[in-house]
């Protein structure tokens, strides 16, 4: 199985969420390695193999108080494969393939967008996810799953963003960059 890379020929398809387990995004995108016949692939995982430096990175925070977009990020590369221990219910394992592509350090939006926020236009937000899948033959990696007023995060770490979904939400919220 591959993924479905829909954007790949569209220059302005350089953005991503991801949701780290506790909010904060570190140094580093950092998932397992799809690691051929015998592993299950996780497309939530394996598409940060597709993350190219320069592309933007918002942070989906779980832990906030009001969860939402609340930061975002630069991917700065280069992207790498490493062997690295994973902690599982708090043990190490023998080290694992993992996609690493470095970041800058994670800024937050001066104002954060919660769920909440994105129900208000969760119709617009249905709407664009429904018209982009008409077009793009296969899996989107879309951020949110769920209809117009039962928008949620989709489950995983991480997922494409697209331009069109930027587009609205700087339209509507603004995505004041907090520098």
């Amino acid at each position: 199985m591959t993924l479905n890379d829909w954007w790949s020929e569209r220059a302005e398809e350089k953005y991503w969420m991801v949701a780290p387990p506790k909010g904060n995004l570190g140094p580093a995108l950092m998932a397992p390695r799809h690691g051929g016949d015998h592993q299950r692939l996780e497309w939530t995982h394996e598409i940060v193999s597709l993350v190219e430096p320069g592309d933007t990175v918002f942070v989906w925070d779980r832990s906030a108080a009001q969860p939402g977009i609340t930061g975002w990020s630069r991917a700065i590369g280069p992207r790498s494969v490493e062997l690295r221990p994973r902690t599982v219910r708090g043990r190490e394992s023998a080290p694992i393939a993992q996609w690493v592509m470095p970041v800058s350090d994670t800024l937050p939006l001066a104002h954060p967008i919660d769920l909440a926020a994105l129900r208000k236009i969760g119709s617009d937000i249905v709407t664009l996810r429904d018209e982009l899948a008409a077009t793009a033959q296969g899996p989107l990696y879309f951020p949110f799953i769920g209809g117009a007023h039962t928008l949620a995060p989709a489950p995983g770490y991480t997922m494409k963003f697209p331009r069109d979904l930027f587009a609205l939400l700087n339209a509507r919220y603004g995505f004041d960059f907090a520098l």
